[in-house]
């Protein structure tokens, strides 16, 4: 690409972080669309953050003049701009057909693979540490027939007791014909609700997409597939593939994922950037969909809560003053939920601008909407905490029915 004086360009998400022994500092693709880690200079980061989209390449030059009182050289700029676009660092046409390409691929391999499982402990398919887990809960006597729940997307170690009273909900149910899981959008590009047609392969089996019910359900309110590479790193959709295929058997029935943008912002459930289906449509969409099918379909909820700590950006020390503070802000919230309220659950997240990054908020507002008439039960809550790095976060395990 030619970059003109009068050229606008728009850094990516990206984050960056000190190398290690002074090596100065390295910058990434926040989403890892892009594996490239650049290493640059201070100046140069000062010049990248001025690469918003709203300042033209000559005013870049007049504002790091300003700032440092050095000429920054035409063929300087653009050289670095030439750098940051091979990296897929900036927003335009060449990033534009990097994705295209990526998504090509994605969906010409029609499986989205578990991407974390020997991580986790998962190296065949024994089952041993689920069996585990269950064990742990115990059973769990539902009034009724279990139609939905909220269980963790942390790691299992650290979400541990939420899955475990999670999953032990479902030990007696019988196999649902389909389950819809709704996971939090992490690091994608979308703001709105993103599904996938592929099927999901972990060391317990594939299972299928049911392609006919998403059909059914963009022709209610659109096509939800534009960003369907959201899903290629998100974990909290196949942490709960995994436990699912474990109770009832992967190829027992089938699932329709999609993620959930945060409905905590300024816009509300209204997709921020204005691309795409607004939360609370789509959730009134699957809801009607769910009730006029024949079919018995189990909706889950892969869903955290709070986010704490210095890692997130927290000054204070998680101390036991700090945790109970933050138990019961999550507690109310839940109430909330349990009540059958699903905009106060919102309200009550979003109120003083969401101060503990509760990041599920709108995966967990669809559950509710879906199922208006099912009892919510909070089986457990958590805080998986790392004092050491003073990081912690926080998780539930509810059963509706």
């Amino acid at each position: 690409m030619i970059w003109e004086s009068t050229s606008k360009p728009r850094l990516r998400p990206v984050e960056a972080f000190r190398l290690p022994e002074g090596n100065g500092v390295g910058v990434r693709d926040r989403t890892g669309l892009s594996d490239v880690v650049l290493s640059l200079s201070e100046p140069s980061l000062h010049v990248m953050a001025l690469m918003d989209g709203g300042n033209t390449c000559e005013q870049i030059r007049r504002k790091f003049f300003t700032e440092f009182g050095q000429t920054l050289a035409d063929d300087t700029l653009a050289s670095m701009l030439e750098h940051l676009d091979e990296a897929h660092f900036l927003d335009g046409p060449s990033f534009e057909n990097y994705y295209q390409s990526l998504l090509k691929e994605y969906r010409r391999k029609g499986v989205r693979e578990m991407s974390c499982a020997e991580a986790l402990g998962i190296v065949d398919d024994s089952g041993d540490l689920f069996d585990e887990m269950l064990d742990e809960a115990g059973n769990v006597t539902a009034n009724g027939r279990v139609v939905g729940l909220i269980a963790p997307h942390l790691d299992y170690p650290r979400g541990r007791p939420c899955y475990a009273a999670a999953y032990s909900s479902l030990k007696n149910r019988d196999t649902p014909d389909r389950v819809v899981i709704l996971g939090t959008n992490h690091f994608g590009r979308s703001t709105s609700v993103v599904a996938t047609a592929n099927d999901f392969s972990t060391p317990f089996g594939l299972t299928r997409t049911d392609v006919d019910f998403l059909e059914k359900l963009e022709a209610r309110c659109g096509q939800l597939r534009n960003f369907e590479l959201d899903h290629a790193r998100e974990h909290s959709i196949e942490l709960q593939v995994a436990w699912l295929q474990h109770l009832f058997g992967a190829d027992k029935f089938s699932i329709v994922a999609f993620l959930c943008p945060d409905p905590c912002g300024p816009t509300g459930t209204a997709p921020c950037d204005g691309r795409g289906v607004d939360l609370g449509e789509f959730a009134a969409a699957l809801g009607e969909l769910v009730a006029q099918d024949s079919q018995d379909t189990l909706i889950v909820a892969g869903a955290d809560l709070s986010h704490i700590g210095a890692a997130f950006g927290d000054e204070r020390t998680l101390d036991d003053a700090f945790l109970e503070e933050v138990a019961q802000r999550d507690r109310k919230a839940l109430g909330e939920l349990t009540a059958g309220d699903p905009f106060a659950f919102l309200r009550c997240v979003a109120d003083q601008d969401n101060p503990t990054r509760v990041c599920s908020a709108g995966c967990i507002f669809v559950l509710a909407r879906v199922l208006p008439d099912a009892s919510a039960t909070l089986l457990g809550y958590h805080q998986a905490v790392d004092h050491p790095s003073q990081t912690g976060v926080t998780c539930a395990a509810v059963m509706l029915a």
